[in-house]
């Protein structure tokens, strides 16, 4: 299976989640919304780690694709807003190149692990001593550490080569099923390289559902969620 996460993103928040009931259902298949994205972000936020990195959730393309990406979309969003039609979004295809997975039951792995974690502290807090001994056998464990520190460190730069040269060669993504019948081309931003949780991943791109027109039953349709309480600007 080479498309790891599906993101279907609107830019709003009103009914952009994927239900429960398609998560357990399709697994990775699932497509995924805002909401998802922006709760992701949220969790690891919230944990409480030193070693936290904003690598370590989101889109990552880097400053100069980023930069060249929204331009893109602006232009495009602009063409369409000419056209007067709605209800387009952007679908992201996520292709991890590395041999790990992320999901949303990695998620829920993330928040148990940080109620462990905060149990553990509580607990920690509570016996001093368990916490003395600790510290003794991690100071006692330093100059060990650090005389083998180069072996580790060149080791995993070894095994980190090799894997990315494996990976390289037996991921090597392809056109999508179909491309060299219908000649579609997306451009140079229809799929891109970036990372994806601290991993290598390429990130395939572009827009959908954008034929449906900006009718008079579709403006009392947005105005009936603004008075059922709705922001209408997030819908």
């Amino acid at each position: 299976q080479f498309i790891s996460e599906r993101y279907d993103l609107k830019g709003s928040t009103v009914g952009r989640e994927c239900s429960e009931e398609e998560k357990a259902k399709k697994g990775s298949n699932a497509v995924l919304k805002d909401m998802d994205l922006a709760k992701e972000v949220e969790l690891v936020r919230s944990m409480d780690r030193p070693s936290r990195r904003a690598s370590g959730y989101g889109f990552h393309l880097g400053e100069l694709t980023k930069a060249a990406l929204l331009s893109q979309l602006r232009r495009d969003v602009k063409l369409l807003v000419e056209c007067k039609v709605m209800d387009y979004s952007l679908l992201a295809g996520v292709a991890n190149m590395d041999t790990g997975r992320f999901d949303f039951s990695t998620l829920d792995a993330l928040d148990k692990s940080q109620a462990h974690e905060t149990a553990f502290r509580h607990h920690s807090r509570r016996n001093r001593k368990v916490k003395k001994i600790v510290r003794t056998l991690t100071k006692a464990m330093v100059p060990f550490q650090i005389m083998g520190a180069p072996i580790v460190y060149f080791g995993r730069r070894a095994i980190s080569i090799a894997d990315r040269t494996v990976s390289s060669v037996l991921t090597l993504p392809l056109p999508y099923y179909g491309a060299g019948l219908c000649g579609v081309d997306g451009g140079t931003l229809a799929m891109v390289d970036g990372t994806r949780t601290g991993k290598r991943a390429i990130y395939y791109l572009g827009l959908i559902d954008f034929l449906q027109p900006w009718t008079a039953r579709k403006v009392v349709e947005r105005q009936l969620k603004g008075w059922m309480g709705y922001d209408v600007h997030a819908v």
